[in-house]
């Protein structure tokens, strides 16, 4: 091999040039993700193969370790993440960018109460640290203490001055309850973004001028910002009960947007397509991260189509994955499930001329709605606001779906538990 010399020792030409390489490849892809703020999952396919090529060239540089970390928490690989965080703590305990990785890691994770408590260390070294700000202001919000959010988008906002910053703070005081306050925000900016002027809109009992202004955003919107958007507006749809307009969203859903298409497996399950639930959700199933839900769906829809075969395997399948399975989530799918069914049953009872009332999923309705009642009233102060939010939305899918059944059915309740199986 071809060798120089330098200060008196041999260095391989070959590893001097890959490590000059990898410098400039790193600060490339360093300048690339600078851009993209806070948001990991911005990472753009060009500096992918800068960051992995520069980490297995310097593996113990500070910045290929980071990079390298907020890569993969791009590709959700979570594990390998934490791995390489850790490692990096135990040689560095007081390195707030890597506690600030591991915060993010535990945020996608959906680990809250561990975010936060990260946070705070992050805070106590780095207190005027933008993207730490932000960051523990999400954590707050997932939390469900506004407030408190409110008063780490604020600093950041200080720290970092535009529309995004203030945007943040606008939803955060939405989130409280504080209309007006956010409306006072909200027309300090330049641009305010549509899903953030829709829930403004929405607030203050404007309804349809919330939903016209998401169905306009839809169409010149692209990316993380299109998924937010369509997945607002599905939300929406249901709850007017606007469905031919809820169908055209819909039919329109591609599988290049997983995180629609796994909204859309509810909203078919609500309104009785459960074929296309089925369908859909079969190929949702094979990517990562939307497998448990998917599968749910699948389960869910199989069971209301009467093909207990095809149930049977998705739950099988539910039970041998490796992803983890929310019960709010399976609680949520029966619930839309037996709504669906309902809607089907009175149109086709109509149809017939015949009684449209259901006794037994009015029976398994309300033995539901029991349970998540008695969840929501056993609830503590450290039951996190998201999951109470989910009970309740459970109760009122429920009520709905009992309002179309006869109240004068009085017979045994049947337990949940007989409906899932």
């Amino acid at each position: 091999m071809s060798k120089r010399r330098r200060s008196g020792r041999a260095v391989p030409v070959q590893q001097t040039i890959d490590r000059a390489a990898a410098a400039v490849l790193l600060r490339a892809a360093h300048a690339t993700h600078a851009t993209h703020a806070t948001h990991a999952t911005q990472i753009t396919n060009a500096s992918d193969e800068a960051i992995e090529w520069a980490f297995n060239v310097m593996p113990d540089r500070r910045a290929a370790q980071r990079l390298r970390i907020a890569q993969l928490l791009a590709h959700g690989n979570y594990e390998a993440a934490d791995a390489l965080i850790g490692r990096g703590l135990r040689r560095r305990p007081t390195d707030a960018s890597l506690s600030l990785l591991r915060a993010r890691s535990l945020f996608a994770q959906e680990k809250f109460e561990a975010a936060a408590r990260e946070m705070r260390l992050v805070l106590a070294q780095r207190p005027h640290h933008a993207d730490a700000m932000e960051l523990a202001g999400h954590v707050q919000m997932k939390l469900g203490r506004p407030l408190r959010a409110v008063r780490h988008f604020q600093r950041a906002a200080t720290r970092r001055p535009g529309d995004r910053g203030t945007a943040l703070v606008a939803q955060a005081w939405l989130a409280a309850g504080r209309t007006r306050t956010a409306r006072d925000v909200v027309e300090q900016m330049d641009d305010p973004p549509p899903l953030l002027r829709s829930r403004l809109l929405a607030a203050e009992g404007r309804l349809l001028e919330a939903t016209d202004t998401l169905d306009q955003a839809r169409r010149e919107a692209h990316g993380t910002e299109y998924e937010d958007i369509v997945c607002e507006l599905i939300t929406r749809l249901e709850a007017q009960g606007d469905l031919s307009r809820l169908r055209r969203i819909l039919v329109a859903v591609s599988s290049e947007h997983p995180v629609i298409l796994a909204m859309a497996g509810d909203a078919w399950l609500s309104m009785g397509a459960f074929h296309t639930a089925a369908v859909r959700m079969a190929t949702l199933a094979r990517v990562r991260g939307y497998r448990a839900r998917a599968t749910t769906v699948l389960m869910v829809a199989a069971a209301m189509l009467n093909r207990p075969s095809l149930a049977e395997r998705a739950l099988c399948r539910l039970r041998r994955l490796d992803e983890p399975v929310e019960p709010s989530d399976v609680a949520e799918a029966w619930c839309r499930g037996l709504f669906g069914r309902l809607l089907l049953d009175q149109c086709s009872a109509r149809r017939a001329g015949a009684d449209p009332h259901t006794g037994r999923l009015q029976r398994l309705l309300g033995d539901a709605m029991t349970v998540f009642q008695d969840d929501l009233a056993a609830a503590g102060t450290s039951m996190p606001g998201t999951i109470r939010r989910d009970l309740r939305q459970h109760i009122e899918v429920c009520d709905i779906a009992s309002a179309m059944v006869a109240h004068d059915v009085a017979t045994a309740p049947v337990p949940l538990s007989l409906a899932q199986g």
